[in-house]
């Protein structure tokens, strides 16, 4: 009473039926076998990547299969003597004039230029270009993508928002109050169009105008002084001031500077009849006359000041101006050195040896927690400083712009 079988007559005893064979229950069994084994074929849904595959495949099947039909029917009309066959040997015999035969039937109507040569070098790949067929490659892609920029719109804001002014000046206040532009030494601006127009230029070719970022356009470049806040004209170092030193006019500034020249050449000319006196202090005069010249060099001397020594200048009143650079330490108020006798000098460390022995538990503990503290509330000021130390709302791959 082991086997299935049994097993299963038993069952229809239970439940009232009558029992089965041996060779009946087998066919049962094996009947139900080969239905479980049978794999349930399910449809599988298609996708749109997979659909839009079998598209271009069967898009690229057909024209397979077009080309085929083309060179059969091209076959079939060289075997009926339609199209005559080109021979290699026919080429060789005749020679140089054979293939400009074949050159003027293919190539009738083009002249001859140099429009197949830039497209030949704009067909070959980057690899095989040199630096300076690269670099007319560079050049024609971005005067292609310049975007013309008038000096009376906004030079940061989308084409779409139509910042777009009657004047200069209301498109310059625009961009000073909306985006920040501050333009420097304005008193000393000859050109204001011309500069705006400079400004208008290197945004349109790709190029920020503060860091000179090289985006792929004139709205990468704009998205570029966005993020980064660059919408600011760069005058700290020298070649900053050169690339827009051809707008501005210092000329003014070198009047005082022209009248010193004056009063020296007429002082050289009434000192041309002491010519037979001779004096040494005249001579050690001139050379660190000289000297000092050449340091200051960088800025020429006003009327009222008397001198300048290095970052000092002392004018006629006994003020000595300092320069900028060393605001740092004009600003620190040292304590002047206390010069103690010998007397006072013992008394004072033997003082401080008799205070190191006193100690106050809770005065220390009331400093210790004051300085917990104070710990504190500078590690919370630190943590809400980091949030804003970086100027950009959120991140963005500069390569990808």
């Amino acid at each position: 009473m082991k086997s299935e079988w049994h097993r299963y007559n038993l069952k229809r005893r239970v439940a009232q039926l009558p029992p089965l064979d041996e060779e009946t229950f087998n066919t049962k069994v094996m009947a139900l076998s080969t239905t479980e084994e049978a794999p349930k074929k399910k449809e599988k849904q298609i996708t749109k990547k997979e659909q839009r595959r079998k598209e271009k495949e069967a898009l690229q099947q057909q024209k397979r299969d077009l080309l085929e039909q083309a060179k059969r029917a091209m076959m079939e009309k060289i075997k009926n003597g339609e199209i005559p066959a080109f021979k290699e040997d026919d080429k060789l015999e005749k020679g140089e004039d054979a293939s400009d035969e074949v050159e003027n039937e293919k190539e009738p109507e083009v002249p001859v230029n140099e429009e197949p040569a830039e497209s030949q070098e704009q067909e070959k790949p980057e690899e095989e270009l040199t630096t300076e067929e690269l670099e007319e490659r560079l050049i024609k892609l971005k005067l292609a993508n310049k975007i013309e920029i008038k000096p009376t719109t906004c030079l940061f804001a989308h084409p779409k928002q139509n910042h777009n002014f009657d004047t200069i000046e209301e498109n310059i206040e625009h961009m000073f109050k909306s985006h920040g532009l501050y333009i420097p030494e304005t008193t000393y601006l000859v050109d204001k169009e011309g500069l705006i127009n400079y400004l208008a230029e290197k945004i349109g070719f790709g190029f920020c105008i503060s860091c000179n970022y090289q985006g792929k356009n004139a709205e990468a470049a704009r998205e570029h002084m966005g993020t980064k806040r660059h919408m600011r004209i760069p005058y700290e170092t020298e070649d900053e001031k050169l690339e827009i030193s051809e707008f501005y006019d210092f000329s003014s500034t070198y009047e005082d500077y022209r009248n010193q020249n004056v009063v020296a050449a007429e002082d050289t000319q009434n000192d041309e009849g002491d010519e037979d006196w001779e004096d040494v202090d005249d001579d050690e005069d001139v050379d660190s006359q000289d000297e000092d010249d050449e340091d200051d060099d960088e800025l020429p001397p006003t009327k009222d000041a008397i001198y300048q020594h290095g970052h000092e200048l002392y004018l006629p009143s006994g003020t000595v101006l300092g320069h900028r650079s060393m605001a740092r330490y004009y600003r620190q108020n040292l304590a002047p050195e206390r010069i103690l006798s010998e007397g006072q000098g013992t008394v004072i460390a033997a003082e401080t040896r008799h205070m190191l022995t006193i100690k106050d538990r809770q005065e220390l503990a009331t400093k210790k927690r004051a300085w917990g503290h104070q710990k504190k509330r500078e590690d919370v000021n630190d943590r809400r400083a980091a949030k804003f130390i970086n100027n950009q709302p959120h991140f963005r791959d500069p390569l990808l712009q």
